[in-house]
């Protein structure tokens, strides 16, 4: 069942692919690279760089504070190298190579699986829930043409419903699977202390992600600007269709980083936003700067996981 899931969303994948490389292929002709050459423009797409280099910190953080909750304790500079050296591996097919290893490493400084496991959960999930609500109030703001067919505004209305309400229930229910598992293994008393996740967490977590997925669509409109000045800065537009991007990327198994999807979504969401030529040059932008933005964190953060003290393996790990 898995594999065909995953099969699914690899022909997704690939057929969103197809779909922004022929729009790129058709946009071609008119595309003028020489303006990026200006000195402002690379001031703007440096800008964008910046704004998506603070997207590991900001992970760092949230991480560690659903951590805590499950007293589960890593020092900032541990949390962090470890977030920098495993994000990179979402580049692999299937898309979950980044929390295996996450798990797989982290379990060496503390904390047992499930706890660790279940924070990557609780993290996707609240990433999930601003991503939908992002994308629902700031496309309202400013429609695209191309979602209204599919999604008008009752429907959007009914997605944030959909999506805030399924989110609640899993902070609720999530503990008590973990806990029913555990207690199935004979590895704890069934007891769900230890997987909860605070209120006051859980809105610290919101907020952080809510100041990243708005850093996010404003590197994006950085980039837009620098390759077509002339279609303005329209932040609400271009950062709500930044996150509808993400959390189809996202829901997509198989595709490697949301590659082909997230670029083939923008493309359809971008229609009467800019120009076609100025769009597929920023979206290709916006790949390059988050693979080097990707790779910039995989080095720093692998030096500092050499440079950490040793680990200390724990008899309690499962």
């Amino acid at each position: 069942m898995k594999k065909a899931v995953r099969l699914l969303g690899l022909l997704v994948a690939v057929a969103a692919g197809y779909y922004f490389f022929r729009q790129a292929a058709a946009a071609w002709s008119s595309v003028d690279l020489s303006g990026l050459l200006s000195w402002k423009s690379m001031a703007l797409v440096l800008g964008a760089l910046l704004l998506y280099l603070a997207q590991i910190p900001f992970a760092t953080m949230i991480w560690r504070w659903i951590l805590q909750d499950m007293s589960v304790r890593l020092p900032m500079p541990t949390a962090y190298a470890i977030i920098a050296t495993t994000q990179f591996a979402k580049y692999l097919p299937g898309n979950v190579a980044q929390h295996i290893g996450r798990v797989a490493v982290a379990r060496n400084f503390g904390g047992d699986v499930p706890k660790l496991a279940l924070s990557l959960i609780y993290e996707n999930v609240i990433a999930l829930l601003v991503g939908v609500h992002i994308t629902v109030v700031f496309l309202a703001l400013r429609s695209a043409p191309s979602l209204e067919r599919w999604l008008p505004m009752g429907s959007k209305a009914l997605l944030l419903g959909i999506a805030t309400i399924g989110a609640l229930l899993a902070f609720v229910l999530l503990p008590r699977v973990v806990s029913y598992l555990q207690h199935k293994r004979g590895l704890d008393t069934g007891s769900t202390a230890g997987f909860h996740l605070s209120p006051k967490k859980l809105l610290y977590a919101y907020g952080v992600f809510l100041v990243s997925f708005l850093s996010l669509g404003l590197s994006f409109t950085l980039l837009t600007h620098a390759v077509s000045p002339q279609s303005g800065f329209p932040f609400p537009a271009l950062c709500g269709a930044f996150a509808a991007a993400w959390v189809i990327g996202l829901l997509v198994p198989g595709a490697p980083a949301g590659l082909g999807v997230r670029e083939g979504v923008l493309v359809a969401l971008l229609a009467g936003v800019t120009s076609g030529a100025g769009g597929i040059t920023a979206i290709a932008l916006l790949r390059i700067v988050t693979t080097l933005g990707d790779f910039i964190h995989f080095v720093l953060g692998t030096w500092m996981l050499r440079a950490l003290p040793k680990p200390i393996p724990s008899t309690n790990q499962p």
